[in-house]
């Protein structure tokens, strides 16, 4: 259900419904970058490079925004500091989480290690937080953050 703001003519979404739908965009970035790796399509380097870091700077999206929406779906009564800090908690799940993943690779014979894939982690995550502080409102009013999480 959503509610409309009466002052500008926009649509209001509750957080956790914005949150899970960037997300959801972060898996549908991913997902179509695993497709085009399926193709078996003659790339330029460019465009090879970018399937070959993509999944890293979709996957760095993807975790912070679902986890976040999770967390705000059972969080509804908050404020704006409180969502920044939860944010920053899960930038640093989703970056630790998938340079961990880069620096187990290169243990195995069978994986592949690559520096690249580990940039392509951070500018996700910063990609992740400039989304995050568009999307998010800007107010430090508790109930003005409970207003627009109201449509239940």
């Amino acid at each position: 259900m959503v509610i409309k703001d009466q002052g500008f003519g926009r649509w209001r979404v509750q957080l956790s419904t914005l949150y899970g739908l960037v997300g959801i965009g972060g898996l549908m970035l991913l997902s179509g970058v695993h497709w085009i790796r399926d193709q078996s399509m003659a790339l330029e380097p460019i465009g090879a490079y970018l399937v070959g870091v993509a999944p890293n700077f979709a996957a760095a999206i993807a975790i912070c925004f679902v986890v976040l929406s999770i967390w705000a779906s059972q969080r509804r009564h908050t404020t704006v500091e409180s969502m920044r800090n939860r944010f920053l908690a899960c930038a640093a799940l989703s970056g630790f989480g998938l340079i961990g993943w880069e620096l187990f690779q290169r243990t195995s014979r069978r994986l592949v290690f690559d520096l690249h894939d580990m940039l392509a982690t951070l500018i996700g995550i910063g990609t992740a937080a400039l989304i995050f502080f568009i999307v998010t409102p800007k107010t430090t009013e508790r109930n003005d953050i409970e207003g627009q999480d109201a449509a239940r």
